[in-house]
């Protein structure tokens, strides 16, 4: 399948959560058993997250809107590959820090999905970019 610029439409709209501060609404989309993956991380505790609570948590200290490090802002040069339960994303985020300063995160995302909600999301980015603005 090749690929196209369009975000699905539940990863749009968990998108609009994160933009406006709402983890919670971001979280949605995981299933109650869901792992989140970081392979990337240089610390080893945060390369894994099971649990949709526990990602939210995590989640919660980067992206909330009153207690968050990190402000969602928008993601483009989208290429998406996207077939049944399995979609692969790549983009480039274009965020800032709660200062105000901008924050620039390329990545790719391989999404497993299960009746609807994310079982397994792989994402890998560079945490050298989140480490350089003390976000992890």
């Amino acid at each position: 399948m090749a690929p196209v610029s369009v975000v699905p439409g539940w990863l749009a709209e968990a998108f609009g959560c994160l933009a406006d501060g709402d983890v919670d609404g971001w979280a949605r989309i995981y299933a109650p058993d869901a792992v989140h993956e970081f392979p990337f991380s240089p610390r080893e505790a945060e390369r894994r997250i099971e649990g949709r609570d526990a990602i939210a948590a995590r989640l919660r200290e980067v992206f909330d809107a009153e207690n968050g490090r990190l402000r969602f802002g928008s993601f483009d040069n989208v290429r998406v590959r996207d077939v049944g339960d399995e979609v692969i994303i790549e983009g480039d985020g274009h965020h800032q820090t709660a200062e105000g300063t901008p924050v620039e995160i390329s990545c790719a995302w391989f999404i497993t999905r299960r009746d609807g909600q994310v079982a397994h999301f792989r994402d890998y980015m560079n945490p050298m970019t989140l480490a350089a603005h003390q976000l992890m």
